[in-house]
């Protein structure tokens, strides 16, 4: 110890003296050095553990709970400095997105605000240079709309009150192309007369003459007889359907469609709905107007693909079941337009038989039926002839289905054409020639025709009250007819009866037997039924009917016709008590020629 003691005192001294004098010397520094190296390994005579009493378990467990719960306390402090920079950090981020979601909708609302002032400065440019054409434009939506409402079209399918010959003029002054005025004031022109007024007559035509056979003998023929019908030149305007088919159709009354030259259905709609669509007006000009009628040329027996020889036809890339397609879409284009917001647009769909390579016979008569009914081919100059009427001569071409062969006799006036295509109106379901009326210088009416209208009235008496014995499977109602006679439909005198239909259980009205039990309970009182605020307002449906006609012709003659009354497009046909009322008056007719042949 005591050595130990004076090694350190000597140490002590020796660094105290090197504290007070830096410039020490070097060699007695190495011998301090060689000192302290010598102790190393060796007791200093100190037990520092052998003065330290012994810890009891207890103590150390103690400690060692005392150092867990330090430990403890420093790492949740830890994580609760962890946990709270997280919620700063999602209160920065959500701060941030609120930021950059207002920084966005002020500047949608700046870009907004900047369009809108574009589009009003184009706006008000585009009215103050177009300021002159203005009024024309409102005159003509006024006139549009006037005649949507009435559901009457504008411009070829304006058709008003067929016995009167009434028709709706679009906003364009002047007779219109196709229009039946036009066709009455020609037909009574005289030579000291004045001409017709002139107007731009245009019909857009769609053909593909690889595909259509014929079509080109046709369009040749057609083109000709507008020429010769109207005093105005009448542009035909000619596309492929794969063409640059002008929107709006370049302003043509009429779109003449063939529908072999057609892909399918999908085909007319992309083709129409490029063309009724209505053009803005250019600098100096009305607004455009889309076609208002629309003509198909399809094939017979589209609806009889299961009949020979149209089965064997349609055997191979079924052809008829694609034309049967684009008839079906004409027609349900037609019905879809909305009245007062589009254009109405009234179809033709004419059927013809294969066209023949010539004229052919003269002295053949060429045959118009309503529907699809007829078998044959047709000549190109009966075909563009029929193709004439359709579009600017009949009334009752419109919205109707008609098919035609044979070939144009010489001579056939305007006055037959009318009569062949009467049997569109209803359309026709029987006609029944009883030869010629009785005419006297005394009488003022005939008697052939008063005894002929009274025995259709007693016969169909038959008919009202309990059907049994009639062969009817639907009821009806037997009214008196009350159109009257025309002379475009070559009448002077007129009468009839209407058997009309009435509702029945079927179709959309049938009920089964729990909605039956369910409507009885109501009734009864035994169920709740809910009632609307508002009334329930309904409308009668159209169920259907037959129009039978005791008519005198202008040439003296009689006959007696049966046609189809009370319909609409959404009327279900019945075709069993249509041809149960048909086939009891063609019996019927034949009894009172037989009875008056007899007397006679």
């Amino acid at each position: 110890m005591q050595r130990n003691g004076r090694l350190c005192g000597r140490g002590f001294s020796r660094v105290r003296i090197r504290a007070q004098n830096d410039n020490y010397d070097d060699e007695d520094d190495d011998d301090d050095e060689d000192g302290l190296e010598n102790l190393l390994g060796k007791k200093l005579g100190i037990n520092i553990g052998a003065q330290l009493p012994a810890l009891s378990p207890e103590e150390i467990e103690d400690i060692r709970m005392q150092a867990q719960a330090t430990l403890d306390k420093a790492i949740d402090g830890r994580l609760a400095d962890i946990e709270k920079l997280r919620e700063q950090m999602e209160q920065d981020l959500a701060q941030s997105r609120k930021r950059m979601d207002t920084a966005s909708q002020l500047n949608v609302q700046y870009e907004k605000q900047n369009l809108m002032e574009k589009i009003d400065r184009l706006s008000d440019e585009f009215l103050s240079a177009n300021a002159d054409f203005r009024e024309g434009t409102k005159k003509a939506a006024a006139a549009d709309q006037l005649a949507a409402s009435s559901g009457r079209g504008v411009d070829w399918g304006s058709w008003g009150t067929v016995g009167g010959m009434d028709v709706v003029l679009g906003p364009r002054e002047g007779i219109l192309l196709g229009s039946v005025a036009a066709a009455r004031k020609r037909a009574t022109l005289g030579d000291d007369d004045q001409p017709l007024v002139a107007t731009d007559n245009r019909m857009l035509v769609v053909v593909d003459e690889k595909k259509s056979k014929g079509s080109d003998k046709v369009m040749e023929r057609l083109k000709f007889l507008l020429r010769e019908a109207f005093d105005s030149e009448v542009i035909v305007d000619t596309y492929t359907p794969t063409g640059n088919i002008p929107i709006g159709g370049k302003n043509a009354q009429t779109a003449l469609i063939f529908a072999s030259s057609l892909n399918d259905r999908s085909s007319l709609e992309n083709l129409l709905g490029r063309v009724l669509k209505r053009t803005a007006p250019v600098a100096g000009s009305a607004p455009g107007m889309p076609p208002s009628h629309v003509v198909i040329v399809s094939g017979i027996g589209t609806e009889r693909t299961n009949k020979m020889p149209y089965s064997m036809q349609n055997l191979l890339g079924g052809k008829l079941d694609k034309l049967r397609e684009i008839e079906q879409a004409i027609i349900s284009i037609s019905r879809s337009r909305i009245v007062g917001k589009q254009t109405p647009l009234d179809y033709t769909i004419v059927k013809f038989g294969d066209i023949s390579t010539s004229d052919g016979n003269d002295v053949a008569n060429v045959d118009i039926r309503p529907g699809d009914v007829l078998d044959g081919e047709i000549c190109p100059n009966a075909a563009a002839n029929v193709l004439l009427q359709a579009l600017a001569y009949q009334p009752y071409a419109r919205n109707s289905t008609l098919c035609s062969t044979g070939c144009l006799p010489e001579g056939t006036t305007i006055d037959t054409w009318n009569d062949k295509f009467l049997c569109l109106s209803g359309p026709e379901l029987l006609r029944v020639d009883v030869g010629p009326g009785i005419v006297s210088d005394d009488a003022i009416l005939d008697p052939k025709f008063e005894q002929l209208s009274q025995y259709i009235q007693e016969w169909s008496a038959t008919f009202e009250g309990d059907r049994k014995g009639t062969g009817l499977t639907t009821p009806v109602l037997v009214r008196k007819s009350r159109k009257p006679a025309s002379k475009f439909d070559g009448v002077v005198a007129r009468s009839g009866v209407r058997i009309l239909f009435q509702t029945t259980n079927t179709g959309d009205r049938y009920k089964s037997a729990s909605e039956e039990k369910l409507e009885e309970k109501e009734r009864s009182g035994g169920g709740t039924v809910k009632k609307s605020s508002k009334p329930l307002t309904t409308k009668t449906s159209k169920e259907g009917g037959v129009e039978v006609l005791v008519e005198k012709t202008t040439d003296g003659s009689i006959r007696v016709r049966a046609r189809r009354c009370n319909m609409d497009h959404k009327t279900i046909v019945k075709e069993m008590s249509e041809g149960v009322i048909v086939k009891n008056l063609s019996r019927a007719v034949d009894s009172w020629l037989k009875a008056k042949g007899a007397s006679s």
